[in-house]
């Protein structure tokens, strides 16, 4: 079997090398692309569009599968057979590898201006400037809720900018007057608890911009919200300790709000159906602010092209406002583009409960910390969420004072 896959690889790769020949007699770029719904078929329609009003570049864009993507562009590299425009999920992982657009580009400034610089930066080699490509869509972390439970309550959803503690009585004022089991459910995992810490004033990052945890205090405190919660039995303690069921608790109506991501909105409506009303609302405020916490998926462009100005052409065509709209409306994806993400978008789905939660979450956007969109880009991002993962559990376990937890994740970070 494992000689049958090293062929099957091998002829996949000598599938690309002659299609990237074939790329350069006629003068087209190539563009690597993975899907995660339906972004590939989406970027070749668009692209043919371009193509017809500019048809002196050609775009063959490749799909491969989404786990593939970070392996298949090491070996194309490794083979001197890098495409000209790749879509990463790990941005940052290939930063030595792109090409500056800077010089490329006819409106430099509606690059800079068009993405939170924090986006930009990290893409960037060595934080030197470069401005390799752009951001095509963002998984955020923010809150769901159960309208209806409020409804039934008698009381209003609180108002953008309410913070952590007019929610959590909000909450428990709705299990009150309701049914519902827990004020809330999130599963310690990942980073879904990074965004309420960085609104409860934790710092990430250092001032030489590493990631070392220097201040934990926000961490800290929310952390002790849940574990006061979880001894109180308003929410389940199972999800703190790992059983990632935190949604089973939201679909089936016990809790009245579930913080999660916008990857998980399709099929929470799915799983809803139309037993309760829901909705996302604004990730609760602190000390700073109130923020989710961003996962991005990137555009770039490759230093190897030999066509970088038809590159850029490329670039400039799909970051112009009204086309990363038709991208992120056809995927059903969040825009990392401010202006995109400023102005409501007319997602390509006829569920409402899906278009409403979708650009609730885009509104989020410009709400972002800089470190929480640092965060999830930076080299040390899976070191973190392992080394959390591991602690917290322990902390909610009672294996680990809350002092020990964080002293032994900040150290895991200044080891790594």
């Amino acid at each position: 079997m494992k000689g049958i896959m090293g062929r099957l690889f091998i002829g996949s790769l000598i599938l690309w090398i002659g299609a990237s020949a074939l790329a350069q007699e006629t003068n087209a770029l190539r563009f690597l692309c993975f899907n995660a719904g339906n972004e590939c078929a989406v970027y070749e329609d668009l692209l043919a569009r371009f193509s017809e009003e500019n048809p002196e570049i050609g775009v063959v864009v490749d799909v491969v599968a989404e786990q593939e993507m970070t392996s298949t562009l090491l070996d194309l590299m490794e083979a001197g057979q890098a495409p000209d425009i790749a879509r990463v999920a790990a941005p940052a992982a290939f930063r030595e590898h792109y090409l500056d657009l800077r010089p490329l580009l006819t409106h430099t400034g509606s690059l800079s201006a068009g993405f939170q610089a924090s986006f930009l930066d990290a893409m960037g080699a060595d934080n030197d400037g470069t401005l390799p490509g752009f951001p095509d869509a963002l998984g955020l972390v923010a809150p769901f809720i159960n309208v209806s439970l409020f409804e039934q309550a008698g009381l209003a959803v609180p108002a953008e900018g309410a913070s952590w503690d007019d929610w959590l009585v909000a909450l428990e004022q709705v299990v009150a007057a309701t049914d519902a089991s827990f004020v809330l459910s999130v599963d310690n995992k990942d980073h879904r608890l990074v965004g309420p810490a960085m609104s409860l004033g934790a710092e990430y990052f250092d001032e030489d911009g590493r990631l070392t945890l220097p201040d934990v205090d926000g961490l800290g405190e929310f952390l002790q919200i849940l574990h006061g919660l979880m001894e109180d039995g308003k929410t389940p303690a199972d999800t703190l300790l790992g059983t990632g069921k935190s949604q089973e608790y939201f679909v089936r109506g016990e809790t009245v709000m579930y913080i999660c991501g916008s990857w998980k909105v399709e099929e929470v409506a799915a799983q809803v159906g139309d037993d309760f009303k829901w909705a996302i609302v604004a990730n609760p405020a602190g000390p700073g602010g109130g923020t989710g916490v961003a996962q991005a998926t990137a555009l770039v462009a490759l230093a190897g092209t030999e066509h970088p100005a038809a590159v850029a052409n490329v670039f400039e065509y799909l970051m112009q406002a009204d086309i990363y709209a038709e991208f992120s409306a056809r995927t059903l994806t969040i825009p990392g583009h401010l202006a995109v993400a400023a102005s409501p978008i007319e997602f390509d789905t006829d569920n409402e409960a899906i278009a409403a939660a979708l650009n609730a979450f885009a509104r989020e956007v410009p709400r972002l910390q800089d470190q929480a969109i640092a965060l999830d880009l930076h080299p040390l991002a899976p070191v973190y969420y392992e080394a959390s993962n591991m602690y917290l559990r322990g902390y909610f376990a009672g294996e680990y004072t809350l002092d020990k937890a964080l002293a032994e994740l900040r150290a895991r970070l200044g080891g790594a």
